[in-house]
């Protein structure tokens, strides 16, 4: 009998490692830590029907957690919290013993869930996506439960995933995609793009990469048949193929060498693909100053007299300051200074608001008889 129980401790001894691992990611981070005795509970919680005499002893958890810790398994960082390595650690529960690091830290796993909030999926995906990075964050992930509560956009595009899967496929094998292109009709749903120019909703392209900003993720790309970028709403974009006629769609303009889609879009307040022109504009107010450096990069500002007015030069395209400007111009915060012809284009828009916006005409004053009443 004793011969037995000690061939089944031996056998589960070479099986331990994977199993005391997975505690210690489900149930531990740096700050709160698990005694040995609390691991062995929790290896008899996932083996409910084991018999004590099946179950690792004191001495196994002990030496696998040594080699563990010396072998850095698949990365992660594994040590032993005293009392005293609790004194100043701020967490929700410190506790010594041993612990994980976490593969992801509260802020990064914060920041990857909440950027999924804002993607147009389904509610079923985004439980399924914010499920897999509380998986990956192992104890760590019970600091994002408020998710639990977050609804998803009503008006999707249940095309989403699979479309940024084929372009992305499509940029690493470097070859072009035709897809079609969406407008929301007015009652949320995506019918046909309407082209200004009339070329229809289907489109093919060489697709550059993809990025995200300002809560949309939108893919850079060369139209076929066309000399510069445009950029398109990818989760407007629908019925994405890399198939061609003989094959895969050939590439027109592959991307130039180094492209940098996300230097592409810094240097755009709002995502339209027109080369980056200088702008120089006056700035009054110094709170004025977070929003330049939220929406530009790199802005060059040069205080002017008593340090409440500012000269602020970036470089972006002339579109997408227009559209910047017309929000802080309301009050005077913000004047363009050069180029002319963005001052024009704001002194047109100006004069448009002012017809449509004009208030009407005063009515003639009321006279009022003796007994007060409106004539």
């Amino acid at each position: 009998m004793e011969a037995d129980t000690q061939a089944k401790r031996k056998t589960y001894a070479g099986n331990a490692t994977l199993e005391i691992f997975e505690v210690l990611w489900r149930h531990t981070y740096f700050g709160h830590g698990l005694s040995v005795r609390q691991i062995l509970d929790e290896l008899g919680k996932m083996h409910p029907y084991a018999t004590p005499d099946e179950l690792p002893t004191e001495k196994t958890v002990r030496n696998q957690l040594r080699k563990l810790a010396t072998t850095r398994f698949l990365g992660r960082g594994i040590g032993h919290l005293t009392e005293s390595d609790l004194i100043g650690v701020e967490c929700a529960d410190p506790q010594p013993g041993w612990y994980m690091d976490a593969f992801l830290s509260t802020a990064e796993m914060r920041l990857l869930a909440d950027s999924l909030t804002l993607s147009r999926i389904s509610l079923d995906t985004l439980d399924e996506l914010v499920g897999k990075i509380r998986e990956l964050a192992g104890a760590a992930g019970d600091t994002i439960d408020y998710l639990d509560h977050v609804a998803t956009y009503t008006h999707i595009n249940g095309e989403f995933l699979s479309t940024i899967d084929q372009l992305n496929q499509a940029i690493e094998d470097g070859h072009g995609v035709t897809f079609q292109y969406r407008d929301y009709g007015p009652d949320g749903t995506l019918v046909p793009h309407k082209s200004r120019t009339g070329t229809g909703s289907t489109y093919t392209a060489d697709p550059y990469q993809m990025v995200y900003k300002n809560g949309r993720y939108y893919l850079i790309c060369h139209l076929h048949g066309e000399d510069h970028l445009r950029i398109f709403v990818v989760n407007r974009i629908t019925n994405v193929s890399t198939k061609g006629l003989h094959g895969s769609v050939p590439l027109e303009r592959p991307a130039p060498e180094g492209f940098d889609a996300v230097n592409f879009m810094r240097h755009r307040p709002y995502p339209v693909a027109d080369d980056p022109v200088r702008i120089r504009m006056l700035v009054r107010g110094e709170s004025m100053l977070n929003n330049v450096f939220e929406w530009f990069d790199d802005p060059q500002i040069t205080p002017l007299g008593s340090g409440d007015r500012f000269e602020v030069a970036v470089d972006s395209p002339e579109r997408a300051v227009f559209w910047w400007a017309l929000q802080y111009s309301w009050d005077g915060r913000v004047t363009i200074l050069e180029p002319d012809s963005l001052k024009r284009k704001l002194y047109d828009a100006g004069t448009r608001m002012a017809a449509a916006y004009a208030p009407p005409p005063s009515s003639a004053p009321l006279v009022r008889g003796a007994g007060g009443e409106a004539d």
